[in-house]
């Protein structure tokens, strides 16, 4: 008797969590896509063709929602609360300057390959992703991920093979944009080890950093286009739609840690990539985006590869709780030993 009102107790948590979980994913897939389209709209349609300038509004709207709700006192400073500039400075800004490099170059593709093949090419990321953790000796590769990895390649690789509109610079920059992207993932869990920010206090933290190394990156190359097309004409003759690229850019931001919060990174990986397939459908459909059959291909053999590389993590990561419970064992018998003698 006294144990279920307990057990129902826990049981409504959990859906409760679960519930919240889906939520999260959709509205991370929701705004993320809406994001896609409205950002590729303005860069190649409504002659916004300031990339860095579009992917700083979601930041600028990041940065002053969250400001707001910490300095109104709706969110409070936990982690954040003892961080002097010297740490900021050493811990937080390589996060916002390699943050900053991949939002930027990954708004660049826009400008030269189509919205299908740039979520083609994203498939890539885990093949990026364990080079980058390899050379930074902050992964061990297994047999396994190498074998998703060389998959997924190959499919990646067929797929830019059957591009229509393939353009080396955009598909570059697209890389590189994974790259910084995985080396700010290396660089944030080799600096930042455990300490994890609550979801508003990640942005109110994370996001000045980032803005500040794109604005830098706007007054260099974008600024002076900017001023002589009168950019900021097209801004105030359309605001609607730089509002909810704003918006979405800070849901966005806001959702990806919600979602990784309340499930898992690897949760996170697959639903990026089932997100991936939908703007692709929806660009096809929708937008009348044209991929070859070679592209389908290609892309088939990327997501199995995907399925085969975490497959791999999953057993990697098993097989190092093992090793951990085996250590633990033996420094016990040890210790026994010790005490014995």
């Amino acid at each position: 008797r006294i144990g279920r009102p307990t057990a129902t107790m826990s049981g409504r948590k959990e859906g409760k969590h679960l519930i919240m979980a889906l939520v999260y994913i959709v509205g991370w897939g929701c705004a993320s896509s809406g994001l896609i389209f409205l950002n590729n709209h303005l860069l190649t349609e409504d002659g916004f063709h300031y990339p860095m300038t579009l992917c700083s509004m979601g930041l600028a709207a990041s940065w002053t929602i969250s400001s707001v709700m910490v300095n109104a006192g709706y969110v409070k400073l936990d982690k954040s609360r003892d961080i002097s500039p010297r740490w900021y400075c050493t811990h937080i800004l390589p996060i916002g300057a390699f943050a900053a490099i991949s939002l930027a170059l990954g708004n660049y593709t826009y400008l030269y390959l189509s919205v299908s093949f740039i979520q083609m090419l994203k498939a890539a990321v885990p093949c990026v992703t364990m080079i980058v953790l390899v050379a930074t000796a902050l992964e061990k590769p297994h047999r396994m991920t190498v074998l998703g990895v060389l998959i997924l390649t190959f499919g990646t690789a067929l797929a830019a093979y059957g591009e229509i509109a393939f353009q080396w610079i955009g598909v570059i920059m697209m890389f590189s944009s994974e790259f910084s992207e995985a080396f700010r993932m290396a660089v944030l869990q080799y600096l930042l080890g455990n300490l994890r920010f609550d979801l508003i206090e990640g942005l109110y933290v994370m996001a000045p950093a980032s803005f500040a190394f794109l604005v830098l990156g706007i007054m260099m190359f974008e600024f002076q286009t900017f001023q002589e097309e009168d950019g900021f004409a097209k801004i105030t003759g359309r605001p609607h739609k730089y509002f909810a690229a704003a918006f979405l850019g800070f849901c966005v931001n806001l959702l990806t840690l919600a979602v990784i919060k309340s499930t898992s990174s690897l949760t996170f990986k697959v639903v990026g990539q089932v997100k991936n397939t939908v703007v692709i459908l929806v660009s096809v459909v929708v937008f009348g985006s044209e991929i070859t059959f070679l592209q389908v291909v290609g892309y088939s053999i990327s997501i199995f590869g995907f399925a085969v590389y975490q497959r791999g993590k999953q057993v990697q990561a098993k097989a190092e709780e093992r090793e951990k419970e085996m250590d633990g064992y033996e420094r016990v018998e040890l210790h026994e030993q010790k005490g014995e003698a």
